[in-house]
């Protein structure tokens, strides 16, 4: 009689939990993934030629990231990417985004050298930036070349330079640019006459670097002021709609001693202008 009551019971209490899984919600066992694309092919970091010493963590853990395909992947939501230098342990970049599923955003990240700050640069950046008037640029420059140039601020001289039908060489001073930043988050753009005169359309724009407290300019090896080419605007592809141009500077080692290049200890250097992004 005992066993049976027992066994009754067991069965109650069966059939009550067989009633309740079935008024259940069904629950979710599965998520989708969503690539999000970061670009890290002008990071330094991955690509000195050193070794790749760059990786990604996402809410505090490492996670996999493919490099060549730019490609990390993870759950829709809003969640914290960060990205390290794997030598020490450093945070070198981070943000955080609300990721959704079918979006096809792209975060580039920029660093020209292994010693300089890791920045995310927006592509878009230059479509709500105003143009500059007729006849006229919008500039910005970085300066990333800060070992060749030893001042505290650095001002930017520029000239647009041509040749005439003789084949002379022409030069004229368009503006200044005061107290440039030292990386792309930093400074403004800066409007400046084109220069470009009547019937000229083969030209480009030439630098100098002044110290910003005394006027005096940067002295190349020979003891005359640096210059060096800017960057030529016609022969861009595709060709600058708004005139907007964002610049770089950076530090390359000369092919040998010349007067005209910069000497640091025993080499000579240049230094580059590179066209960060224009429209």
């Amino acid at each position: 009689m005992y066993n049976n009551i027992k066994n009754t019971f067991r069965s109650l209490l069966l059939a009550a939990a067989l009633g309740a899984c079935q008024k259940a919600e069904p629950v979710e066992t599965w998520t989708d993934f969503v690539d999000v694309s970061f670009d890290a092919s002008r990071v330094a970091l991955a690509n000195s030629g050193q070794g790749i010493f760059i990786a990604a963590k996402y809410n505090g853990y490492p996670i996999k990231w493919d490099l060549s395909q730019k490609k990390i992947k993870v759950v829709e939501g809003e969640g914290k990417f960060e990205f390290y230098d794997i030598r020490t342990g450093e945070t070198v970049a981070e943000k955080t985004i609300d990721v959704k599923s079918g979006t096809a955003d792209e975060y580039i990240l920029f660093q020209p050298t292994l010693a300089s700050p890791v920045s995310f640069i927006d592509p878009r950046a230059l479509d709500n930036e105003t143009a500059p008037p007729p006849g006229h640029i919008k500039l910005k420059v970085s300066n990333y070349a800060q070992d060749l140039i030893p001042f505290n601020k650095v001002d930017v001289k520029m000239y647009i330079m041509y040749y005439d039908q003789d084949f002379n060489e022409i030069r004229h001073e368009v503006g200044m640019i005061r107290d440039i930043g030292n990386s792309v988050d930093e400074g403004d753009y800066h409007i400046l006459p084109d220069g470009v005169p009547d019937g000229i359309s083969d030209y480009a724009y030439v630098f100098e670097f002044m110290d910003s407290e005394t006027g005096a300019p940067l002295l190349n090896h020979g003891g005359t002021p640096y210059s060096n080419y800017g960057f030529m605007p016609v022969y861009l592809s595709p060709a600058p709609e708004k005139h907007i141009f964002s610049v770089y500077l950076n530090t390359i080692k000369a092919w040998g001693e010349t007067p005209v290049f910069i000497r640091k200890g025993e080499d000579f250097y240049e230094i580059a202008v590179n066209i960060l992004n224009y429209k």
